[in-house]
């Protein structure tokens, strides 16, 4: 019998599972709103729901299932299959979701964090497939990055290897630059871009936006801000070009140290604007880089979107390596 797993990535407003056969094909997919507020049996009885339809699927095409892979945003622990912290699944964390998962359907079950697994999903089936040494870095709620070095995926001393989003970018705040905007996470995360722009719309430096936000920054989406640029709000756009700039800039210092083949850019900001995004970022790269890993280095967008995560994951639970070997 033909073997099949299934991936999942659970975001703050919804979770997508997807179901994939020997290769890596998607062959069926089942989503629901992750509603993390409503607590954490109610989340766990929705995905036991989303998953047990797709194994239903698995087993009418004659498909063995090998596995259950999990992406989730924030820090997570590996062995104990649990979330630990996540800034967009407050109530969930400390929820033991993989084991749950595991008790319930009896297979093996994987779980890591969203950009790790987006990363390791576009090496082994996207824009870095077979590309030895990448750095991959998604713009969402956060700047969330993950690095692939020499085929393995780099998770460092404590899980957190391979992070830019604390980068600083601004020498400013000493000690607690973290807490300041000198970071990149501070400069170019979904929070920091909207909440700027929404100060240009208030004070009319972006009519367009304006009439269609007012003061409500829940509004501002990247599609809000695309539409906005679209219909001239120059400053928006100035704005989003100076902060990936500014991120280009502050990712030169750990792209020379890595020496990288490929940096990677994805996430919601990189999907709407990907010209803007990819020209400006890389025209701050590589100002500073020096000449040795400039000429060998590429810079793509991510090609899997939003599939990515649940990909990679799916794609753990189907071939059974360990992360951080050699894909």
């Amino acid at each position: 019998m033909k073997r099949a797993a299934i991936g999942i990535d659970i975001g703050g407003t919804k979770t997508l599972c997807l179901l994939v056969d020997e290769s890596c094909k998607v062959v069926s997919s089942s989503k629901f709103k992750t509603e993390p507020n409503e607590g954490k049996r109610r989340f766990l009885r929705n995905l036991s729901r989303s998953v047990a339809t797709l194994q239903i699927q698995s087993k009418k095409r004659g498909l063995s299932l090998a596995g259950i892979g999990i992406a989730c945003a924030g820090d997570v622990d590996c062995k104990a299959l649990k979330i630990i912290t996540s800034p967009n699944l407050l109530r969930m964390e400390g929820c033991a979701v993989g084991k749950h998962v595991q008790k319930e359907f009896k297979v093996s079950v994987y779980l890591d964090n969203d950009v790790k697994m987006a990363v390791y999903g576009e090496r082994a089936l996207g824009a870095a497939r077979g590309v030895a040494n990448v750095l991959g870095i998604f713009f969402g709620t956060g700047v969330g990055s993950a690095a692939i070095i020499n085929g393995k995926l780099h998770r460092g001393a404590s899980g957190f290897g391979g992070q830019i989003g604390a980068l600083l970018a601004q020498p400013v705040g000493g000690p607690k630059a973290a807490l300041s905007h000198g970071i990149v996470d501070r400069i170019a995360s979904k929070a920091a871009i909207a909440g700027e722009a929404l100060v240009m719309a208030v004070k009319e430096w972006a009519p367009y936006l304006h009439r269609q936000v007012g003061s409500d920054l829940s509004k501002v989406t990247w599609g809000t801000l695309r539409r906005s640029i679209e219909q001239g709000d120059h400053r928006v756009e100035e704005m989003l070009r100076a902060r990936m700039n500014v991120v280009g800039i502050a990712t030169s210092n750990v792209v020379n140290f890595l020496n990288p083949d490929l940096v990677l850019l994805g996430g919601g900001l990189v999907h709407s604007f990907p010209k803007l995004a990819l020209k400006e970022f890389e025209a701050g790269l590589r100002k500073h880089l020096v000449p040795e890993v400039s000429k060998v280095l590429k810079v793509r967008a991510a090609q899997l979107g939003k599939q990515a995560a649940a990909l990679g994951a799916a794609y753990v639970a189907l071939k059974d390596p360990i992360p951080t070997e050699p894909i």
